[in-house]
């Protein structure tokens, strides 16, 4: 298995200090709880421990590791077992991505932010307008909520972090508003539109995100 820079660094100072580090897979079982995570092992008590990001996960005393002069006492283990997780991913999405606003009925419109987070014990809603200070939206794995606040004019950032750090972005969604004066009747609205779909182009129609707008 083919480290990164890091490991191969770690791999050297504990090399230099004492403790003997192999991937998992050369012994041909994997300690990773998913199958693209990246697992290995090492000879070693504390003062060693695993790199940050990663988690220890099992602690064994091993005839391997004894046979390197790596002894079981005090700890009563001398081969410590570390994995690194599946990075966190997320999605986000505002219905409508354009809010409407019949300025001859009110002056406040509304969108549906929903989102989703994988590999994370939870995830943060941060709003934003332009060139202003974030703001708590909502704090949840995943989830929906409407943010009836929109004036005409309005163009707000919803951005998707991991955790509570409120540092790694995964995913983030813009929501303008424009007014218009149409009576009680106002045209119609784009969407609700399917997952992966959103009215991001501004012309009241649902297109797969990430697509150029005509």
């Amino acid at each position: 298995m083919q480290r990164i820079l890091p490991l191969i660094l770690a791999a050297f100072v504990l090399a230099c200090a004492g403790p003997d580090m192999h991937d998992v897979g050369e012994e041909g079982s994997s300690v990773a709880t998913q199958e693209s995570a990246l697992a290995y092992s090492f000879c070693g008590a504390p003062p060693f421990g695993c790199p940050a990001g990663y988690t220890a996960i099992a602690y064994q005393c091993t005839a391997r590791c004894t046979a390197l002069g790596v002894s079981c006492s005090p700890f009563g283990y001398n081969e410590t077992f570390c994995y690194k997780p599946d990075p966190a991913t997320g999605t986000i999405s505002a219905t409508p991505t354009n809010v409407r606003i019949n300025l001859d009925v009110t002056t406040l419109g509304s969108t549906n932010v929903c989102w989703s987070v994988s590999n994370a014990t939870t995830g943060e809603v941060w709003v934003a307008a332009a060139g202003l200070p974030e703001t708590l939206f909502a704090r949840a794995p995943s989830g929906c909520a409407d943010a009836p606040w929109f004036h005409a004019g309005d163009n707000m950032v919803f951005r998707l972090y991991e955790g509570t750090a409120h540092t790694n972005v995964l995913a983030s969604v813009n929501v303008t508003a424009e007014g218009y004066h149409g009576g009680t009747n106002p045209p119609p609205q784009c969407g609700p539109c399917q997952s992966g779909y959103s009215c991001f182009c501004g012309d009241r129609v649902c297109r797969r995100e990430g697509t150029l707008c005509p």
